[in-house]
C-alpha cells in the first residue's frame, strides 16, 4: 500500500471534506476519493460514512490515522536528516517514443551517479501517466502535448519542442507534403493519442485530407511499415537512428508544421525531494543528448 494514501487520509480526517484535503496534498478531489477507496478496500471495511451530507470518518479511519501518523513522521525525520547517497526506488514513467529515446541515456545516467537509486519503467499514454502521478503509482513521467496545455496541480519541467515530419519511402518521388498526402496511404499512430491529435490540428489547418486505416502504437512499427512501401506517416519523434535499418525519407511539413512539447512532469510539492532531484538531472541530461541526435542536419 502506497504511504502517501496515508498521508491523504490524515488530510481528509483534519478537514472533514475530499476537496478541502485536495488542497492541502495537491491532488484533485476525485484522486483523494480513488485513494480512500483503496484503503477501504485494503482494510476490507468502510472508513468513513457517506450517508449524511458531509463525510465522517469511521473509528477504524480515526485507529488507522492515529496509527501512522507517528510512523509518517519519524520517516519523514529520517529523511531530513539525509544521507550523502541516494538510494530507494522511483517509478518512472514515459510515452512509448521517449522509452527509445531518453530512458537508456537517463537510466545510464542514474547508474553512473547514483547506483543504489532503483527506476521502474512504466509505459503508458500521456494521459495514462498523469493519472498514474494524481494517484500516486509513479512519481515521475515524460509526456507529450500538442500545445503547452498544462494541469496546474502538477509540476512541468520542458524537455523538448518537436516539429512533427512527415515520414515517406525512400523510393517515393513527391516533392511536397500535400502531393504525398494524395499519393499515399497515412499511416496513424493510434487514434486518442495526443500526436494524433496534433496531425488531425495539421490536416485541418492546412486543407489536406488522408486516407488508409491502419494504425500502429509504436513508432519504430511504422517506420518499418513505411520503409516497406505501404504508407506515409506524420511522427513527431523519428528515431534517426532507425532509419539505418528502416530507409525513410523524412519531409517537412511547411509552415503549418504543429509542434509537440515533451515535459517530466512530477507531483507538486515534491520538487525538493532528492531521488527526484536525481530523475530531474538524468531526464535532462538525457534529452539534451537526444536533441543534438536528431537535430536536422
Amino acid at each position: 500500500m502506497n504511504l502517501a494514501f496515508f498521508a491523504t487520509l490524515s488530510a481528509v480526517i483534519k478537514h472533514g471534506s475530499f476537496a478541502r484535503a485536495a488542497i492541502e496534498v495537491n491532488l484533485s478531489p476525485s484522486t483523494v476519493s480513488l485513494q480512500m477507496k483503496r484503503l477501504e478496500e485494503y482494510y476490507g471495511q468502510p472508513l468513513f460514512d457517506r450517508s449524511g451530507t458531509t463525510i465522517k470518518p469511521t473509528p477504524l479511519a480515526h485507529e488507522v490515522a492515529g496509527l501512522i501518523s507517528g510512523t509518517l513522521d519519524q520517516m519523514e525525520s529520517l529523511r531530513r536528516r539525509g544521507s550523502s547517497v541516494i538510494e530507494g526506488s522511483v517509478a518512472l514513467g514515459a510515452i512509448e517514443s521517449m522509452q527509445a529515446h531518453i530512458l537508456p541515456d537517463a537510466l545510464r545516467y542514474i547508474r553512473q551517479h547514483s547506483p543504489r537509486l532503483s527506476v521502474r519503467p512504466v509505459r503508458d499514454t500521456s494521459l495514462g501517466l498523469l493519472n498514474g502521478l494524481k494517484e500516486g503509482t509513479i512519481d515521475a513521467a515524460i509526456v507529450a502535448f500538442p500545445g503547452e496545455e498544462r494541469n496546474k496541480r502538477l509540476d512541468w519541467l520542458p524537455l523538448l519542442q518537436v516539429e512533427l515530419v512527415l515520414i515517406a519511402p525512400k523510393d517515393s518521388t513527391e516533392d511536397s507534403a500535400t502531393a504525398l498526402l494524395q499519393s499515399h496511404d497515412l499511416i496513424r499512430y493510434g487514434r486518442g493519442s495526443n500526436l494524433a491529435v496534433a496531425i488531425d490540428r495539421y490536416l485541418a489547418a492546412s486543407g489536406n485530407t488522408a486516407r488508409g486505416t491502419l494504425q500502429m502504437d509504436s513508432t519504430h512499427a511504422i517506420l518499418a511499415m513505411v520503409s516497406a512501401g505501404l504508407g506515409i506517416s506524420i511522427l513527431a519523434w523519428p528515431d534517426r537512428r532507425a532509419f539505418v535499418g528502416y530507409p525513410v525519407r523524412e519531409v517537412r511539413l511547411g509552415p503549418h508544421a504543429p509542434r509537440m512539447y515533451f515535459s517530466l512532469v512530477t507531483r507538486k510539492g515534491e520538487s525538493s525531494d532528492r531521488v527526484l532531484s536525481v530523475i530531474k538531472d538524468a531526464v535532462i541530461h538525457a534529452a539534451d543528448l537526444a536533441a543534438g541526435r536528431n537535430r536536422w542536419l
